[in-house]
C-alpha cells in the first residue's frame, strides 16, 4: 500500500523527528572540550565525526550568536562564531537527548556513511578548484573544502527521518532491489510522494541554515536544479556540481543516472568526458587510501 505524503505532512514529519547520535563521540567531544586548554583540532576533528553533533554546531551558530546576521555554513566559521563556552553547551545539551543505536543497524550505517560522503565531498572542492578552468580563472566562485565537508554531511541526512518513520525504506536504499532506470528519488515519490532529498532541505530549514545552502541540499539529484536562480548564486552552482561529482565516485549513481548528469558537470567546470572521468578513477584510488572513522 502506498503511503501518500503532501508538504505539510513532510513538515510535520521534519519536525517530529530527532537526529540520532552516537553518545560514545558525543561523550568525547564533551571530554576534548573540558580540558583545561582545549586543542582546536581535536574539537573539529571530534565534530566532524558524527553527523548529529555537526548538525547541532550548524544549528547553534546560526541561532544561538545574539547580533550576528549572516548565515554560517563553514563548521570552522560555526566553532570560532561560537566560541569556547557556547560550543560546549550545544554539545553538552546533545549529549543529554542522545540515544543509543545498535553498531550494525541501518541507521548507523548512514551515519557512517555520511561522514564518508562528507570527506569525499572535501577532496572534490579542492580537486575541483585546482582543475577547472572557470575555477582557476575566477570565474567559478571557490567553494572550501570545509563547506563541502558541511553540504556532504547533510544532503542525505533526510533518509534518517525516512528510515525512521517507513519500516519498508531499507528496501528502497538497496540499489539491487530497484528495477533497472529506477533512481532512489523516483522509488521514493511512487512509494511515499516524498524524497529525501526535500526532507534534508527541510531539516536544514529548520537549522536556519543559509537558503542557497538549502536549495543545494533539496535539488543535488537535479541536474537543473538553479535553473533561473540569481547569477550571485553561483557558488552554490559549484557546490551542487560537486555533490553530484563525489555521489558518482562514490558509487551512490549508476552509469544512467550520471548520464543524465555528465553534460551539466562538464559545462559547469569546463572539463572534457576525459578529465572527469579521470577525476573519478583519482577519487577512487584515493577512497582506497582513507581510513574512516568505524565507531
Amino acid at each position: 500500500m502506498n503511503i501518500r505524503l503532501d508538504l505539510r505532512e513532510a513538515n510535520r514529519l521534519v519536525k517530529r523527528f530527532a537526529m540520532p547520535t552516537r553518545p560514545t563521540v558525543i561523550l568525547q567531544a564533551v571530554k576534548v572540550q573540558n580540558q583545561f586548554v582545549p586543542d582546536p583540532q581535536r574539537v573539529r576533528a571530534t565534530i566532524e565525526r558524527d553527523i548529529a553533533l555537526l548538525a547541532q554546531v550548524m544549528q547553534a551558530a546560526n541561532t544561538r550568536v545574539p547580533g550576528y546576521e549572516r548565515s554560517v555554513e563553514s563548521l570552522e566559521c560555526a566553532i570560532v562564531l561560537l566560541g569556547q563556552d557556547r560550543l560546549r553547551e550545544a554539545t553538552q545539551d546533545l549529549f543529554l537527548m542522545a540515544e543509543m543505536a545498535r553498531r550494525e543497524s541501518w541507521t548507523q550505517q548512514l551515519r557512517l556513511k555520511s561522514v564518508h560522503a562528507a570527506t569525499l565531498a572535501a577532496w572534490m572542492a579542492r580537486q575541483v578548484a585546482e582543475r577547472s578552468p572557470g575555477c582557476k580563472s575566477g570565474y567559478l566562485p571557490y567553494v572550501t573544502a570545509d563547506e563541502a565537508y558541511v553540504a556532504g554531511m547533510l544532503h542525505d541526512c533526510g533518509q534518517l527521518v525516512m528510515l525512521r518513520h517507513f519500516s519498508d525504506y531499507p528496501q528502497l536504499l538497496d540499489v539491487t532491489t530497484r528495477p533497472i532506470g529506477v533512481s532512489l528519488e523516483m522509488a521514493e515519490m511512487e512509494r511515499y510522494q516524498m524524497t529525501h532529498a526535500l526532507l534534508s532541505a527541510l531539516l536544514c530549514e529548520l537549522w536556519q541554515l543559509p537558503k542557497p545552502l538549502v536549495y543545494t541540499i533539496e535539488g543535488h539529484h537535479q541536474t537543473d536544479a538553479f535553473a533561473g536562480r540569481p547569477v550571485k548564486e553561483r557558488k552554490y552552482m559549484v557546490l551542487h556540481a560537486i555533490l553530484l561529482l563525489s555521489e558518482w565516485a562514490e558509487g551512490d549513481l549508476t552509469d544512467w543516472e550520471w548520464q543524465r548528469h555528465q553534460p551539466y558537470v562538464e559545462r559547469m567546470f569546463g572539463l572534457d568526458e576525459a578529465a572527469v572521468l579521470r577525476l573519478k578513477e583519482d577519487a577512487e584510488q584515493w577512497l582506497s587510501t582513507v581510513a574512516f572513522y568505524r565507531e
